[in-house]
């Protein structure tokens, strides 16, 4: 990460060379007509003395003729360098988003869920867009500006020292002033560009929690509060920018100001030396011209530069992210479930949090047998399975796998063994068909109905619009909730893993629905290791085995008819789902 205390350091400039390194063919050719330019520049400003001498002193008038249309041609050529020169870097910059949103993007979806879970989505959609979006500025800007005027003023100021080294050399004293002026004030840019980002990312938030809550919103009558709570953000990062603005229009007008009076002190010395015929009045015009046009790039330096710690500002809030670790994808592969899964003393808290989730679990999942876990709200059953695929690390404790604690196997292979269909069900904006091939992307199309009629999803999916080939809205709005979960249960049922985790998966199904997918998941789980958090009579009876949690631990173990027989908290939330008419 860049030290906000560094300006142009060693790691930061190594920092940025790795950064711009994919496309230095690019910026190679880019800088060949940089120097064009340059060069141009320093031809039209050392030209200014011959065509000066010549009209006015050797009285030469037919130069006038001449000289506008070398002029034109000078200006002509440059000006296509120019074009040629920006094209490439800018579309460097925008080859460089187009990278860094595709790393961020592989990076964000590899972070273990506890990284995930202490930001925001409003934060990280703001990164993605917003902080990789302004690094363009670093190619496109920043550095395209450098490659341009750095060459421009080495040129024009060697054009004035070798027409009148102690004139160019006293419009030099003012250039330490202006360096340290602009250092200073880019520094106090790149902190406050920071905070604005940070606000900014909190606006996106608001804006995605907003879309995401808007039934809440209107039913609750929140549509008031919500938008003076964005307002009030809103005018926060716009007071944030603002002081960016004043800072980075600060460093323009005091560039400009000694600019200014170096401008004046070479007409007043310079001046008064052609008085006095100590220099022609050719040599003056042309150190003039040559000054004033390294002036011009000199400010445009300035601005790069405080552009540059902007950008710099934001690249820390990237590789913040970029540098956490990411999911380790090592480990023993596994064939299958051959025996059983063991919780043994697990115990978690989440980050943040003093307080147990999960207190000394000891459990045995056997192989191919249906496990049903009951309890109240808040007693730790999603949490439980959630350890399973290693969405979370017990904090004590460990979890074996047929023998072999899951620390020790392979991430993807681990995963690969097991399927959960959950309550909140999880479709994306595609095609019915492609949310269904997530289960196994190498199934072929038969094998995806097949799955699709197991979760007795077949017959409404061929009444969409493009059937199979329907394109889903955000989040499969345009199902209704009975039809998103058999989405999401045939997309389980493809897979075939050899563990299946429900998560009260059937509980948003109407009563029809409910007993047919039910029927389809009787039949997938024969044979297969289940675990079922349940709040549903026919499951429950069903199981093998039924776990009872209350506060983050197993409080009881056994068939329905033992709980029923020997555990209170068991009986009474039984007999409150028979009274509820859940079945």
């Amino acid at each position: 990460m860049f030290s906000t205390s560094s300006s142009l350091s060693r790691p930061v400039l190594g920092k940025v060379y790795r950064l711009i390194r994919p496309y230095v063919p690019r910026v190679v050719l880019a800088t060949l007509f940089s120097l064009a330019v340059s060069g141009l520049n320093g031809a039209i400003a050392w030209l200014v003395k011959p065509a000066m001498d010549r009209i006015f002193i050797e009285k030469r008038y037919e130069y006038i003729y001449i000289l506008p249309i070398g002029i034109i041609v000078l200006y002509v050529f440059r000006g296509a360098c120019s074009f040629v020169q920006s094209y490439l870097m800018r579309t460097a910059g925008m080859k460089l988003v187009r990278d860094m949103r595709n790393r961020f993007f592989a990076h964000l979806v590899h972070l273990p869920m506890p990284v995930i879970s202490r930001s925001t989505s409003g934060d990280m959609l703001s990164r993605l867009m917003n902080d990789v979006g302004a690094l363009s500025d670093l190619l496109s800007q920043s550095f395209r500006t450098f490659l341009i005027q750095f060459p421009s003023v080495i040129v024009l100021l060697g054009v004035a020292l070798y027409r009148r080294w102690d004139l160019a050399l006293l419009s030099f004293i003012l250039l330490p002033f202006i360096a340290i002026g602009t250092k200073a004030l880019s520094r106090l840019v790149r902190r406050r560009r920071k905070r604005v980002q940070r606000y900014l990312a909190i606006l996106t938030h608001r804006v995605s929690e907003a879309l995401q809550g808007l039934k809440v919103i209107k039913i609750f009558g929140m549509e008031s509060v919500k938008e003076e709570q964005f307002n009030r953000e809103n005018m926060t990062a716009y007071r944030q920018m603002a002081r960016v603005i004043r800072l980075r229009e600060g460093t323009r007008f005091f560039i400009e100001s000694l600019s200014g009076l170096a401008v004046a002190v070479i007409l007043g010395y310079g001046g008064n030396l052609v008085a006095k015929g100590a220099m022609t009045s050719g040599d003056f015009f042309s150190i003039l011209t040559a000054i004033v046009m390294a002036f011009t790039p000199l400010k445009k330096l300035g601005r790069a530069y405080g552009q540059f710690q902007e950008t710099m500002g934001v690249m820390e809030r990237v590789d913040h992210f970029l540098d956490q670790e990411t999911e380790c994808q090592d480990g023993r592969m596994i064939s299958g479930l051959e025996k059983e899964i063991v919780y043994d003393g697990v115990s978690f808290v989440y980050s943040g949090s003093e307080t147990p989730v999960l207190s000394d679990i000891k459990l045995s999942v056997p192989a191919r047998r249906i496990l049903a876990i009951v309890g109240p709200s808040g007693a730790g059953k999603s949490t439980l399975v959630d350890l399973l695929p290693r969405f979370y690390n017990p904090t004590s404790g460990r979890i074996l796998w047929d023998g072999v604690d899951l620390k020790e196997l392979s991430l993807p292979s681990l995963r690969g063994h097991m399927a959960i269909v959950t309550q909140d069900v999880i479709l994306f904006t595609d095609t019915v068909y492609e949310n269904i091939l997530a289960g196994r992307p190498s199934a072929k199309r038969e094998e995806v109905i097949k799955a699709a009629k197991a979760a007795q999803a077949h017959g409404f999916i061929k009444g969409l619009p493009k059937g199979y080939d329907t394109v889903l809205d955000e989040r499969g709005l345009n199902l209704s909730g009975g039809q998103r979960q058999r989405i999401a249960l045939a997309r389980a049922i493809l897979r075939n893993p050899p563990l299946l985790i429900l998560d009260e998966a059937t509980s948003a199904l109407d009563s029809m629905s409910e007993k047919a997918v039910q029927e389809a998941l009787e039949h997938v789980m024969q044979g297969r290791t289940t675990i079922v958090i349940a709040h549903r009579l026919s499951t429950i009876i069903n199981a093998e085995q039924v776990a009872v949690m209350d506060q983050g631990r197993i409080v009881a173990i056994g068939s329905h008819q033992e709980l029923m027989e020997r555990n209170d908290l068991y009986r009474e939330l039984y007999q409150s789902w028979e009274g509820s008419g859940i079945s």
